[in-house]
């Protein structure tokens, strides 16, 4: 299980396998599978060949030959709602992720990261977009799991949203560097900044993710939800349900992920 695939390797970045690995964090559809690739490749790191982009706690994206060896097929998962899958989730990232050397992502499993203490190790990337955005894109592909993390709305479009934010608070409060999506849409240089800062002694290859194909998708999403009474709606959903949690509530989901 921990094969690796090296992502750039050059006589300057030989000494990436002594780096503390990095760890992607983020909320679903916020850039950072071309975020966690550019930043395995500017820093020297690898990542495991038995899973794609580094998502080392969706099996969705392990080869169905080695999905028998990977975590359960759970997201959001909650110490308080299921503890025994908590701790499985959390004992499959000591036993898999590599301290130094590797690269890994996640976007489906929130509360276990927060709540790792192996996390530790790890240099944190943090990736933030826009509750709204993401809550817009994962419902046009039905993907409402994060509604699972709700414990105040029932609605699904409440309830996911509730779960977006709860997983927002957490991921917040990690140490870290965190890139803001909607800058790096438009420049390299927040994700180059925020690499420099974790790796200070490595050398950084050039970053290249943003090309014409890119510029293309960005514009033609952005004019997507211009246009969306959807999204303005969503809008109005993020702003209420965080008035409905309020400022402690939240706060008792990060000291719990945090414990």
């Amino acid at each position: 299980m921990n094969g690796l695939r090296l992502l750039k390797r050059g006589t300057e970045q030989a000494h990436a396998e002594e780096l503390p690995s990095l760890f992607v964090v983020s909320l679903p559809r916020s850039l950072s599978s071309l975020v966690y690739v550019a930043a395995a490749r500017a820093v020297g790191l690898g990542e495991p060949t038995w899973t794609s982009d580094g998502e080392i706690l969706n099996r969705d994206r392990v080869p169905r030959r080695l999905q028998s060896l990977a975590p359960a097929d759970e997201r959001f998962t909650l110490l308080g709602a299921a503890p025994d899958a908590f701790a499985d989730i959390a004992g499959y990232l000591n036993r898999s992720a590599l301290r130094r050397g590797f690269a890994y992502k996640d976007v489906v499993q929130p509360f276990v990261v927060s709540g790792w203490e192996g996390l530790r190790d790890f240099k944190v990337l943090k990736v933030r977009r826009d509750v709204a955005e993401v809550a817009y894109t994962m419902l046009k592909r039905q993907w409402l799991y994060p509604a699972r993390a709700a414990s105040v709305f029932d609605n699904h479009r409440w309830a996911l949203v509730e779960g977006l934010v709860r997983a927002e608070a957490v991921l917040d409060a990690l140490p870290g560097e965190t890139v803001e999506y909607a800058d790096a849409v438009f420049a390299h240089d927040p994700l180059e900044g925020a690499l420099r800062r974790l790796y200070p002694d490595a050398p950084l290859a050039p970053l290249r993710y943003i090309d014409r194909s890119f510029v293309r998708t960005r514009r033609r999403l952005e004019a997507e939800r211009r246009d969306s009474l959807v999204f303005r709606r969503l809008e109005w959903i993020v702003t209420a349900v965080r008035e409905r949690l309020g400022s402690d509530e939240p706060r008792e989901e990060i000291a719990e992920a945090l414990s």
